[in-house]
């Protein structure tokens, strides 16, 4: 979402938000069904869906490296942004594994029995969840269109950031890992 913002304004900024924060609601629906005791029988899976994640950050990682500076590809330039920004947000919710954890594991951790049914209660906690990352994801993005984005127009500031951006999302790739392997 930073990157969208970065390389469109905040228009892009709202867009990708909203796209991260519909991935996180197909999150909550799954809970809601109950797909999470699936993930609980079936560990293989979630492992396999992690590393799917895993695979799509380092992807990322690779293209901020080799960016250049430009926080997008020439030809998601050159193509509408609206489908690019809302499709990146979505994606990038889908095989983000924090996510994923917090939604399967994390979130029915506080239900309690007595207040309401197991479904009324994902629905209601995730669909709030996901309204307070569109609400903090759109406002860091509207931050960083404004001056961010005319000191990255110098192509130099936006190459070093591209690329320090690039091994920090590395880094991260590589700590799932190492945790995984522990």
């Amino acid at each position: 979402m930073t990157s969208r913002a970065l390389a469109s304004g905040r228009p892009a900024a709202l867009k990708a938000s909203l796209g991260i924060s519909a991935g996180y609601l197909v999150f909550t629906v799954l809970v809601a069904a109950g797909f999470q005791s699936l993930f609980l029988a079936e560990p293989r899976l979630f492992q396999a869906i992690r590393w799917m994640g895993l695979a799509y950050l380092m992807y990322l990682a690779y293209r901020l490296f080799f960016a250049g500076g430009m926080w997008t590809s020439e030809e998601e330039q050159q193509a509408p942004t609206e489908t690019n920004d809302l499709k990146f947000g979505f994606l990038t919710s889908l095989l983000n594994p924090k996510g994923m954890l917090f939604y399967f594991s994390l979130l029915p951790q506080f239900y309690v029995p007595e207040v309401m049914p197991f479904w009324v209660y994902a629905l209601i906690f995730g669909m709030v969840a996901s309204l307070l990352c569109l609400i903090v994801y759109y406002g860091v993005g509207s931050l960083v269109s404004g001056p961010a984005r005319l000191w990255l127009a110098n192509s130099n500031n936006g190459k070093r950031v591209s690329m320090l951006a690039s091994l920090c999302v590395f880094a991260v790739g590589i700590s799932m890992v190492v945790a995984d392997m522990a």
